[in-house]
């Protein structure tokens, strides 16, 4: 890693288990201001755990990580004024309105009164929920309410924000609309951008790829280098006989790497 005067997060060696379990082993990672940085990975690779941790919701069980500048072990406070977070799960409660999401959200980030109806009537505007304002979030389809998600984590415009994999499960449309949103983000007020993602095509958009197998890193580097190391297509297979059919794909010539037994 090299500027980390201006990095957004910068963490060195941040490791966590569980028990005997190495969630995370080593993750050297630089996300600079403004920046857009993807993590890349199966299930279990250590992305949301990567993501815990930088959002102060986990304690490390080794090294360090601060996020501009501060540790995100010894100043949570700190750290968590200048986040906005995502996570899979959503965080919208299908009982209340779209607005009162928002309003409780607002609440939550510490803004009272006008300053949280300011909020909430700019993230209103800026996501494109103007006609879903009164309706009841139990009625939106799961892209809007991931729109919603979106709108709660952007509301106190955070100079960061952690997404762990914001697209899922998202048809084209609601995909692209969310991409563009956080194209605006940082494009109007600089905020840079950590997502995790299964998909190299999802990461298409990502300055740089960091590239997680069994917590530890594999590879970092921009889209187009790592596509140029992989090759055109990639290809995830799950299942009994994958150490077998492994063997064979490296028989016939094709790059074939094995994340797990």
């Amino acid at each position: 890693m090299t500027d980390t005067a201006s990095a957004a997060v910068e963490s060195e060696g941040l490791g966590r288990d569980y028990g005997r379990v190495r969630a995370l082993d080593a993750l050297d990672l630089l996300v600079p201001r403004g920046g857009l940085v993807g993590l890349l990975g199966p299930n279990g690779a250590g992305k949301t755990t990567a993501m815990l941790l930088l959002g102060t919701l986990l304690s490390p069980s080794r090294g360090r990580a601060r996020v501009f500048g501060h540790d995100v072990a010894g100043a949570r406070r700190a750290v968590r004024h200048r986040l906005g977070l995502l996570f899979q799960e959503t965080s919208v409660d299908g009982l209340l309105t779209v607005e009162e999401n928002l309003l409780f959200a607002a609440r939550l980030a510490g803004l009272g009164g006008r300053l949280a109806r300011a909020a909430v009537s700019d993230a209103i505007g800026r996501i494109g929920l103007s006609d879903r304002v009164r309706q009841p979030a139990r009625q939106l389809s799961g892209g809007w309410r991931r729109l919603v998600d979106i709108a709660r984590a952007t509301l106190h415009q955070p100079d960061l924000l952690i997404l762990d994999e914001p697209t899922v499960g998202l048809d084209p449309e609601h995909r692209e609309r969310i991409w563009s949103i956080l194209a605006a983000e940082r494009r109007e007020h600089g905020t840079a951008v950590l997502f995790s993602t299964h998909y190299m095509a999802e990461a298409e958009p990502a300055d740089r790829v960091v590239l997680l197998s069994r917590g530890r890193v594999v590879a970092d580097d921009t889209p187009t280098a790592l596509r140029a190391a992989v090759g055109e297509e990639v290809a995830e297979i799950e299942g009994p006989g994958a150490e077998r059919l492994a063997r064979a794909l490296r028989g016939l010539g094709a790059a074939a790497t094995l994340l797990r037994t």
